[in-house]
């Protein structure tokens, strides 16, 4: 591939591995402990809850009918909690429920983070961009509320006011590898995916956004590659490599505006794929993927789960 960078008019970034380098299946563990010992501690069934809260996981990898992934969450949590409980929620049970579990990421979610030391370039490679002029957006998997992503942002030593879009359960409707979530993403942007940059370290989840003609930079610190990546296919490197690489672009010459923060109707997403996909897209294919990710997050969470997973290419 060619070293000329293209004219970015925006720049997307992955949290967890990239600019956040937790190791992702001691964070899943860890939140799975706390968030169930937070609602046993209140009075629910923890272990119907971890039910409910997997179910919901999974539902949100798997849906395709526009409503956002927190409302398919949640309507898919509560009659698994009941199942598994034996027991029927009201609708103020159910507010309270939902209401607790807000209060879980205010309150307990922040602390998995303590005593973790960030990589001071997340902050050195988010700063030297915005100073050059480039609009950020902050494309992490949408299953946590945004909350707890901008909780996950302090823990990296990043501002969250540093994007104008942070994807979150509330306004995305797709996951990732789904190329119909980048899509959402392009078309809250609003400029063709040529004008573009993906930086992320998983290959499956961050690169099905090459289908939308997004350039890419694998940051490979905390490398995950399921799919067995041709890495000449894109430029790569440690992100202190990628800070460096981004301190010699030049300012953005033509930046995009108006960045939505908000959920994207499903028509423009629509179109956005369809203008975008310079590979026929099997959406299909991308839900398999999805469903993958979403089992091996919400599973027995042994070392090295996430990382060891693997699909065709």
């Amino acid at each position: 591939m060619t070293d000329t960078p293209r004219a970015y008019r925006a720049i997307c970034f992955d949290l967890d591995g990239t600019l956040l380098p937790m190791d992702i299946d001691e964070f899943m563990s860890a939140y799975f402990k706390r968030i169930a010992a937070f609602m046993g501690a209140r009075g629910y069934d923890a272990q119907a809850f971890m039910a409910a809260l997997k179910a919901g996981t999974q539902a949100m990898a798997s849906h395709a009918d526009g409503r956002t992934n927190e409302t398919v969450f949640w309507e898919e949590c509560f009659p698994v909690y009941e199942a598994a409980a034996g027991t029927v929620l009201d609708e103020g049970a159910r507010r309270q429920m939902h209401a607790l579990a807000d209060e879980f990421y205010d309150q307990d979610f922040p602390h998995i983070g303590d005593g973790f030391t960030p990589n001071p370039d997340a902050a050195r490679v988010v700063g030297a961009l915005a100073e050059k002029g480039y609009p950020l957006v902050l494309a992490t998997m949408p299953m946590f509320p945004r909350r707890a992503v901008e909780h996950r942002l302090a823990w990296a030593g990043v501002d969250p006011a540093a994007f104008a879009r942070i994807t979150s359960y509330e306004n995305a409707t797709s996951v990732k590898p789904r190329q119909d979530y980048f899509a959402e993403v392009l078309a809250a942007i609003g400029v063709p995916g040529a004008e573009v940059l993906m930086v992320g370290n998983n290959t499956m989840e961050d690169f099905a956004v090459l289908d939308l003609g997004v350039d890419g930079y694998l940051v490979t610190d905390c490398l995950l590659d399921p799919i067995s990546f041709d890495l000449a296919r894109i430029r790569h490197g440690s992100l202190a490599e990628f800070a460096a690489w981004a301190e010699a672009l030049p300012a953005c010459a033509d930046p995009a505006e108006g960045i939505r923060a908000d959920v994207i109707p499903a028509a423009e997403t629509a179109a956005a794929l369809a203008e975008n996909a310079v590979v026929p897209i099997d959406l299909a294919d991308a839900e398999r993927k999805a469903a993958l990710v979403a089992d091996a997050v919400t599973g027995t969470h042994a070392p090295g789960a996430a990382s060891a997973l693997r699909v065709e290419r």
